[in-house]
């Protein structure tokens, strides 16, 4: 058995038809049968059971022959970049993601490693740390910021200076306090307050603290889109609580921003990465630069 045979084995099971595998691989589908029955042949095992549609189910043996098959594959790709950075300079493409809340301290960090590196390109993603844990286990992304509550088996990372949230006014607003207030103060405000799809953000923070006060916030809007909601707060529609650092991503919106007495909403980030796993030299500079 080779690795083009595990590489068409992984193809089957992601797609789950031979028909489909062979449009991914950009193949004839009849070999492609050919080859699947030469590794059951081989292995004395079925991989996949068939129904009627032709939709085809890992058997036990088959789910983990495929764990198997895609960590040979993952340590075969990254022996290959290892190999050929021996000789290169930091170039290629980094695959980093971020939260969206943690993008200014991503975009920072990019900028200067972009300076340096004129070569080097870069994929980025943006989604809540249960994505980014996806996507760091599936090696989409090499590395990843988010809040230093994420965890697992297979991460490693470094936690990052802490970010005060701040109340992000618009401009015209005239409230009766001037730079700092406290979160009990404000519970009467139209907020407008990012809330994520899944899991548990700052979104939770915030109405955990209310709660702690005692006090009911007023939520004119939840939003999903950091973009949207500056400009809504820009427009004057509301107002609403974010980490300090995100507010340089939009440095010319129309608000004010006064920060909180003793700081009761933090943001924590931290840079994640996966454990006991090859980084590529892009990947490593990024991290030095943390």
């Amino acid at each position: 058995m080779d690795i083009r045979q595990l590489k068409y084995f992984v193809a089957i099971a992601e797609e789950k038809t031979i028909t489909g595998a062979a449009r991914q691989l950009h193949m004839a589908q009849p070999p492609l049968s050919r080859q699947l029955k030469r590794m059951e042949e081989e292995l004395g095992v079925t991989l996949f059971e068939r129904n009627k549609k032709k939709c085809l189910t890992l058997t036990h043996e088959g789910e983990l022959f495929l764990k198997r098959a895609k960590e040979t594959l993952n340590h075969l790709e990254t022996a290959i970049v290892e190999v050929r950075e021996l000789r290169e300079r930091v170039s290629g493409t980094l695959a980093v993601g971020s939260t969206i809340y943690c993008a200014s301290l991503m975009l920072e960090k990019v900028m200067l490693l972009r300076k340096r590196n004129p070569a080097l390109t870069f994929n980025i993603w943006e989604g809540e740390s249960p994505r980014l844990l996806e996507l760091l286990e599936s090696r989409q992304i090499e590395i990843a910021i988010a809040t230093s509550s994420v965890s697992g088996r297979n991460i490693e990372k470094r936690v990052l200076p802490a970010d005060p949230c701040v109340l992000v006014l618009p401009e015209k607003w005239t409230v009766p306090y001037d730079t700092y207030t406290e979160l009990a103060n404000i519970s009467d405000l139209p907020l407008i307050l990012l809330r994520p799809l899944h899991g548990k953000g700052l979104y939770d923070q915030i109405i955990n603290e209310f709660q702690r006060l005692e006090r009911e916030p007023n939520i004119l809007c939840e939003c999903h889109d950091s973009a949207m909601l500056l400009s809504l707060v820009s427009a004057g529609f509301g107002a609403t609580i974010l980490p300090l650092s995100m507010l340089s991503l939009n440095p010319f919106g129309n608000f004010k921003i006064l920060r909180f007495k003793n700081d009761p909403l933090v943001m924590e980030p931290a840079v994640i990465w996966r454990a006991n796993s090859y980084l590529s030299r892009s990947a490593k500079e990024f991290l030095h630069l943390f």
